[in-house]
């Protein structure tokens, strides 16, 4: 092997701090450590990157502090396009030099509304989130930032992105900043419709096509999601029978089997658009959402309830049929439980917090927004499944990272968060309802789940760093 290549192979990234000198030249300046540790020599000249903007060719000079300083012209700092100072890391490929890493979330905000005092004045669906994510970025080396598709150059590669700047009264304030075009993006977008609008859609491409990495990458369909996890036959008894294009005959063979059925939409999301029926002697009833209110109606004959359905503003072709699982209850209500998982900075998955959701009287489902009520996870498991508590919890910790590794493994696309929705029935048998790959984050309103909350934040930022080669 060449020795050069072998000392490629082997330089890691470098903590560094950067501040500029005001001068008009192409010039950077690094310790001899620095100088050493990147097998650089005074005077050479190399590219170095920043995001994934074109690079700009450099002159290495050194400076005689023994600190990890890199000093960089005024120049530079505005060639790179350089927002401001703080803590970064750097690393030799063989490319050249590389500072960053530079992460950006995608969002959408199709409300009409300016984007900037929508985050500004929390009227964003996501602004407390993104705040309380970027108030942390402070203690990680790199770059953090919120965007719309439509803000980026692409002659350029770059992007009008809004950062969370300190000011004066120690406060934070969002501001607009030109940056590179990011190593990674998190996509946050806010909904199915955000996701199949075509600035989203072609955002996607030409950032994959410039060499971006993208996790998180779309919602799932939970058909093909279905598919993917049922291959797996330990995964597939934790499944509840599933069906796509749910039909009269397949509807009455799944109301033979189980005493409740549910109707969901393939591509749906928050519980809209769900049916249950349940069958109780001779008769079916029939629940779901209509607007704001729970609606119940009750049928003698099966082909009635059907005929019913068909004259919804639903397409059933585009539905999924899945069994009805008897949940363990709190108060008379079922409960299901919310997984948070996390890839961890060194590319693993972790189970970051088990929230717990009671159903709204007359509800489908546990939502929040159709009167499910969160409760007290860890207080709920015990009371309920007392000596086999431990037993639950191994369960359903085990069966959600194995899940998370499948669908990542088949997905051949990088997760960095995976929501399950799971429930337990009265034998303690743990079921797989969803996969959420952008998972609301409700559940961390609970008091119980502060901790997990900071933890879900820690590995939205750790993540993005590994994933970045950095």
């Amino acid at each position: 092997m060449n020795i050069w290549n072998f000392y490629l192979k082997k330089v890691v990234p470098i903590l560094i701090h950067i501040k500029t000198v005001n001068q008009h030249k192409d010039t950077i300046w690094l310790s001899k450590s620095l100088l050493q540790q990147l097998h650089l020599t005074p005077n050479q000249t190399i590219p170095i990157y920043f995001g994934l903007k074109e690079p700009i060719m450099v002159r290495v000079l050194q400076h005689q502090s023994n600190q990890d300083l890199l000093l960089i012209s005024s120049l530079i700092e505005k060639k790179i396009k350089l927002p401001y100072h703080k803590k970064l890391m750097i690393k030799r490929d063989h490319r050249g030099l590389q500072i960053g890493p530079i992460i950006g979330i995608l969002t959408s905000n199709y409300s009409g509304t300016n984007f900037l005092e929508s985050l500004k004045h929390f009227r964003h669906p996501f602004s407390k989130f993104f705040f309380d994510l970027l108030t942390k970025e402070g203690s990680y080396p790199a770059y953090y930032f919120v965007f719309q598709p439509g803000a980026v150059n692409w002659r350029d590669k770059t992007v009008k992105g809004i950062f969370l700047f300190p000011t004066a009264n120690q406060n934070k304030t969002w501001e607009y900043a030109t940056i590179s075009l990011p190593d990674v993006v998190y996509n946050r977008v806010l909904n199915r419709g955000s996701e199949q609008h075509p600035s989203v859609q072609q955002f996607k491409k030409q950032y994959l096509q410039s060499g971006g990495k993208l996790f998180n990458d779309n919602f799932f369909n939970k058909w093909e999601i279905n598919q993917i996890l049922t291959n797996d036959p330990t995964i597939k008894s934790s499944i509840p029978e599933t069906h796509a294009n749910p039909s009269l005959p397949l509807l009455k063979n799944m109301l033979k089997k189980y005493p409740i059925v549910y109707l969901k939409p393939a591509g749906g999301s928050l519980g809209k658009g769900i049916y249950k029926i349940t069958k109780t002697n001779n008769a079916y009833t029939l629940q779901f959402r209509n607007k704001q209110f729970n609606q119940s109606f009750d049928f003698k004959q099966i082909n009635a309830l059907f005929t019913f359905l068909t004259k919804q503003p639903i397409r059933l072709n585009r539905y999924i049929i899945q069994q009805g699982i008897t949940l363990v209850e709190y108060q008379h209500r079922p409960v299901d439980f919310r997984v948070q998982l996390h890839k961890n900075k060194r590319n693993r998955w972790k189970l970051i917090a088990i929230g717990a959701k009671a159903a709204g009287k007359g509800s489908v489902t546990t939502h929040i927004r159709t009167g499910g009520q969160l409760i007290n996870a860890s207080e709920f498991i015990k009371e309920i499944f007392k000596q086999d508590t431990s037993y639950v919890l191994e369960e359903i910790k085990s069966k959600s990272i194995q899940i998370a590794k499948h669908l990542e493994q088949n997905l051949n696309q990088p997760l960095g968060e995976l929501g399950l929705d799971v429930g337990v029935d009265k034998n303690h048998h743990v079921w797989l309802f969803e996969v959420n790959s952008k998972p609301g984050r409700s559940i961390f309103k609970h008091p119980s789940l502060k901790q997990a909350n900071e933890e879900s934040i820690k590995s939205l930022l750790e993540y993005p760093i590994y994933l970045s080669g950095f």
